[in-house]
């Protein structure tokens, strides 16, 4: 190949290779919701704990509107539910979050708080396995 032949390939040809279309996967650059919870130490008198849940768009686009359930319920066997919070999650875009906290009355002993957001997979996400999260409370 002649200088003039390469010259002409490098100049015109090597930008339209690089142009050329990219095939990415979608679920890999769509949103992805995640969610984690916080919780106080239940105090005394009244024992109770401030959880706080946030939701995060970890994923590289628009999260749409989605909603977010929080289940507290006894530690140990019947595992009886407590207190059901259903949440709406406004619209996230990439690197977003929306956070919401409540008070909770626990007696003595072991309780499980678990929140789950968008529990029906109403939504493609990157990942779907880091929708939910738990932590236990002791009352005391």
């Amino acid at each position: 190949m002649t200088v003039r032949k390469l010259l002409i390939f490098v100049l015109f040809i090597g930008p339209l290779l690089d142009a050329a279309p990219r095939i990415t996967s979608s679920a890999a650059s769509g949103p992805d919701l995640t969610v984690s919870l916080e919780s106080t130490r239940p105090g005394w008198p009244r024992n109770e704990a401030k959880i706080t849940v946030t939701v995060r768009n970890v994923g590289h686009m628009l999260a749409p509107r989605s909603d977010c359930r929080v289940i507290i319920r006894q530690g140990h066997a019947p595992r009886q539910v407590i207190r059901t919070i259903k949440k709406a999650v406004r619209a996230l875009g990439a690197g977003d979050r929306y956070e919401f906290a409540f008070p909770v009355k626990v007696g003595l002993g072991l309780f499980e708080v678990a929140a789950t957001v968008d529990r029906k997979n109403k939504i493609a996400e990157a990942d779907e396995t880091n929708n939910a999260a738990r932590i236990m409370i002791v009352g005391e």
